[in-house]
């Protein structure tokens, strides 16, 4: 009898919950449901926990490019309160992510591959992530759903991504239209992006042609020779850095170039982060770059935008923001 009551108590035990996965880096991990306590060594990888609705699962983060006191620091902070207890401007060191007890810590697959075996140590699972292109972007995305438990909110964050590209490229066609010549440009007017990064990913899905695209590797250095010679028809501003298109309008060196002599340089939004980082934010930066690169598509981008951060963030856009969006 007291047997049987022994094991009827064990059945009526809730198992501990997991569930494995394979991340980017092809490891097998298995991850406590639902995870508790997350630290995030990933600065891009931080923002899809805001995207699915789990940022209260985060302990302690990077971010990408935030600085407190900005207004994207004061938008993030209207959706995550705790955000200053929880932000690094750095990587954490491995005592300083410790000391927040994880029961998951999120890292990059390209970057932190070290910090699989440095946590495992300490027994602490660790998702290496690559979020640096649209299949990596995609995977990110799901893998986190499922970490998470919210595959319902991954699965209709990546609908939205398939939607808009499909439309985007639909409307291009019918029109008809011509695929402009692009620069992308960063922290200085001459540091460019190449062919192998997002940013020149997202000018193919926004229907233009990165005049980088033979250029591998990050971020590259170039100088005037070469910019006249690509002649771009639209040039692209990263959201981050100093730089501003008057910055380039009004100087003699670029006036020999196409997107000067027609005014066609722009600096990309942000609100929570760069419109031009693979965050699921970018999604609506590709919105922005078709609109500046085919100005005749039918699709209105403050509507867009007011939508995408109420519906995935919980976040109504301020007017004053969407103004500077919409410009």
């Amino acid at each position: 009898m007291r047997k049987c009551l022994v094991l009827l108590l064990c059945l009526a035990l809730p198992a501990l919950a997991q569930v494995t996965v394979v991340d980017q880096a092809g490891r097998e991990v298995t991850i406590p449901q639902p995870p508790e306590r997350v630290v995030s060594l990933y600065g891009v990888a931080t923002l899809y926990l805001y995207a699915l609705g789990v940022q209260e699962k985060l302990t302690l983060g990077t971010y990408v490019g935030l600085k407190p006191g900005s207004s994207s620091w004061e938008a993030l902070s209207a959706v995550d309160p705790r955000l200053a207890e929880k932000f690094l401007s750095r990587e954490p060191s491995l005592e300083e992510a410790l000391a927040k007890e994880p029961d998951l810590v999120l890292a990059s697959a390209r970057k932190d591959p070290e910090a699989a075996e440095d946590f495992a140590a300490f027994g602490i699972p660790v998702l290496l992530l690559f979020s640096e292109d649209l299949e990596g972007m995609k995977g990110a995305t799901w893998l986190l759903g499922r970490a998470f438990g919210v595959e319902d909110r991954a699965a209709k964050l990546l609908s939205y991504l398939e939607e808009k590209v499909q439309g985007i490229e639909a409307l291009i066609a019918e029109g008809g239209n011509s695929r402009p010549r692009v620069l992308f440009c960063g922290t200085q007017p001459f540091r460019v992006a190449s062919g192998d990064m997002y940013q020149s990913q997202m000018i193919v899905l926004a229907g233009g042609e990165p005049v980088t695209k033979g250029l591998q590797g990050y971020w590259q250095d170039v100088n005037a020779e070469q910019v006249l010679l690509w002649d771009p028809e639209v040039i692209f501003i990263a959201p981050y850095g100093g730089v501003l298109p008057g910055d380039i309008l009004d100087d003699p060196v670029w006036q020999g170039i196409s997107a000067v002599r027609s005014g066609q340089v722009y600096k990309m939004p942000r609100v929570f982060s760069p419109w031009d980082v693979p965050t699921p934010e970018s999604f609506l930066g590709v919105i922005w770059m078709a609109l500046k690169l085919h100005p005749g598509l039918p699709i209105d981008l403050a509507a867009e935008a007011r939508a995408f951060y109420r519906d995935f963030y919980g976040y109504e856009l301020p007017e004053e923001l969407l103004l500077r969006i919409s410009e």
